[in-house]
């Protein structure tokens, strides 16, 4: 099958960029031809891996150039990585993908319930969502219901959770180059207790969706009672339209010299390796991601598979993670498992989306960091939560997902509505230019 594939380039260090990098590879061993379409960040077409990746366009999320390339490409399907909602936002006439059949979306939900912006999209007719994420499942499902309830056809819904390659991402995992081990190299003291937080930071107030305001809030009291624990803050100091995390943190009072952020010139550059980041995630004694909503949250399982325990927001698909089981509207407590904590949330309304975030309890970010750090003091029991983590992760190994879920998804996808063949493409091309 011939694939276009819509999401951040593969060369990219972000989530989209990981997950189309690992599926993206096994599709080509699987035997497909895989195009890849970046809608950010890549200037002019190139080769990645022997795949074309086609760059991007001068509108935000390549919206101007992304019909184009399904033109010129012919795919047998197109399939899109990302927030859908962007492809709908200001007026329906602006979807570049109006009219394409075959489409779909790995769909992040990472609000309470399905966001009303996503269903103008998810419901146009001949498209799929993927979901992510047992949650996202659950609520795609029920929106889908819903929508034919009032009258409409519904959409069909797939599952296929984002994944980690654990040859990558693996305890004892060191410094491309085999140079000073990451702490050294960031100047950090061996034996301190090390919190890490690994976000993108952008947005504001509700829109802080990483969390920024309310982890470095429950931190400061807790950098207060232990002097030997720093923090690691792997983000953009001042992030693309996010907070200014060095103001935030002058005015918390967290001490400068306990808190630590990667070399600021190659996080704009966007410029550190998987294997890099795998050393870094193996030097954390706990990663702390407690977000107000995520689709998936790939940073979260890369730390577990090197060995991090993880303290999660009880919300959204945070909950399985961490737990067995996909999170409950009605039962979002403070828990403990064996690779990390799940923390309550207040559930914060999103106007633009309608929908809701969920804010951590920030006397529960404390606790949960306390209860970590008493049980860290212990070698035995700091061996058996790495050891825990690292088995929790094998939920989410990029070959078994793959195998488990991608595989079945492809056929369900050549089974459905063909792609315009490339005569009906020129048609096409030829009634717009009209």
């Amino acid at each position: 099958m011939k694939i276009l594939w819509v999401s951040n380039s593969p060369e990219a260090p972000s989530g989209y960029g990981s997950q189309t990098r690992q599926v993206g590879r096994r599709l080509a061993a699987d035997g497909h031809e895989v195009v890849f379409a970046a809608n950010d960040g890549a200037r002019g077409d190139r080769l990645w891996e022997g795949m074309p990746v086609l760059g991007s366009g001068e509108m935000r999320y390549s919206l101007d150039t992304i019909r184009e390339d399904v033109l010129r490409v012919a795919p047998d399907r197109v399939i899109v990585l990302y927030d859908v909602w962007v492809f709908t936002e200001g007026s329906r006439a602006s979807d570049p993908l109006a009219g394409i059949p075959g489409v779909a979306a790995w769909v992040p939900v990472d609000h309470w319930p399905v966001p009303p912006t996503l269903m103008p999209w998810l419901t146009a007719g001949g498209r799929t969502a993927v979901a992510m994420s047992r949650f996202g499942e659950g609520q795609l499902l029920a929106a889908s219901a819903r929508d034919r309830e009032e009258g409409g056809a519904g959409f069909p819904v797939l599952y296929a959770p984002h994944a980690v390659d654990r040859s990558v991402f693996r305890p004892g995992a060191e410094m491309p180059g085999g140079g000073d081990p990451f702490r050294r190299l960031a100047g950090i003291p061996d034996d301190v207790y090390l919190v890490g937080i690994v976000a993108t930071n952008i947005g504001t107030g509700v829109y802080d969706r990483k969390g920024f305001g309310d982890m470095l809030q429950a931190l400061a009291p807790f950098l207060g009672r232990h002097p030997e624990a720093h923090v690691y803050i792997h983000a953009g100091q001042s992030g693309d339209n996010g907070i200014s995390l060095p103001h935030l943190l002058g005015i918390l009072g967290l001490p400068a010299d306990r808190v630590h952020f990667p070399d600021q010139h190659l996080i704009r550059k966007r410029a550190v390796p998987d294997e890099a980041m795998a050393a870094i995630y193996g030097s954390l004694d706990v990663l702390l991601g407690t977000s107000r909503g995520e689709g998936f949250g790939v940073p979260h399982v890369e730390a577990q598979a090197c060995g991090t325990p993880v303290i999660l927001s009880n919300f959204t698909a945070s909950t399985e993670l961490v737990a067995p089981r996909a999170f409950d509207p009605s039962d979002r407590g403070f828990e403990r498992h064996p690779s990390g904590w799940l923390v309550p949330v207040e559930t914060d309304y999103d106007p633009r989306h309608g929908s809701f975030f969920g804010k951590p309890v920030l006397g529960a970010i404390l606790r949960a960091l306390e209860e970590h750090r008493a049980a860290w003091a212990d070698p035995a029991t700091r061996a058996a939560m790495r050891d825990a983590a690292t088995a929790n992760s094998a939920r989410w190994d990029a070959d078994r997902v793959y195998a488990d879920h991608w595989r079945p998804v492809l056929d369900a996808l050549a089974r459905g509505t063909a792609a315009p063949n490339r005569a009906e493409r020129r048609r096409a091309r030829r009634e717009e230019a009209a």
